[in-house]
Order: C-alpha cells, then sequence, then structure tokens
C-alpha cells in the first residue's frame, strides 16, 4: 500500500525534474561526450537508458525501479516518483526524501505514531 510501481512521467516538466533530483546527483549517472545518457553496456544507468527508451516504446518504462510513494494513514501520493536504486555519496543533498519515505511508512492514528506491519 504505501509504496507503488510508478506510472510514466505525465509530462517533460515532470521528467526533468525526476532527473534533477534524483538522476543528476546520482553517482550512477553517466553521461557520453555527446551530453546524453551513456548506454548500460558502456557503463551506464539501465533505469535512466530505459526512461529514454519509454520516449518512443511506452511499455520500455522503467516502473520495475521506480516507485512512487503513499502515506500509510490515508493512502495519498506523496512523491509520484522515486528512484529505489538511487545512490548518492552526499547524504544532504537528498536526506529530505529519505526522511519523507520513511515518515510516509508511519501510520498516525489520534496521537500515537505505529510503525506499519
Amino acid at each position: 500500500m504505501s509504496n507503488g510501481r510508478s506510472m510514466p512521467f505525465s509530462n517533460g516538466t515532470e521528467y526533468e525534474v525526476f532527473l534533477y533530483n534524483f538522476c543528476e546527483r546520482c553517482r550512477n549517472n553517466k553521461l557520453r561526450e555527446d551530453g546524453f545518457p551513456e548506454f548500460p553496456e558502456k557503463g551506464g544507468c539501465p533505469i535512466r537508458d530505459a526512461m529514454e527508451n519509454a520516449r518512443f516504446d511506452i511499455k520500455q518504462f522503467p516502473n520495475e525501479w521506480l516507485r512512487e510513494l503513499r502515506d500509510a494513514t490515508d493512502n495519498h501520493v506523496i512523491a509520484w516518483h522515486y528512484c529505489i536504486r538511487f545512490t548518492n555519496p552526499d547524504w544532504d543533498v537528498m536526506e529530505l526524501y529519505f526522511t519523507m519515505m520513511k515518515n510516509a511508512l508511519i501510520k498516525r492514528e489520534g496521537n500515537d505514531v505505529q510503525a506499519e506491519a
């Protein structure tokens, strides 16, 4: 209930925001000399490659790696897209995202806070 496979990006802005928040800060992100993402067989990220391919074939959208985050209490969407393979040595940059994700998994009943089973 709290984590589900993500739907494809609804528009280019949503895609660009995802790239900025995750891909451009991820240590797995590698670009070719022409500025496009490197191919996975040359050390590039398979998720970013699949996102690029999904522009032409939506079936290739990497929803097994991109998730949406839902609140444990009322199931509303908190974050439409986040990458489950995101890695970044600079924890402070993404600390708010991880805190938000952790807090979403806590079910709130009245003033009590209980971890969702």
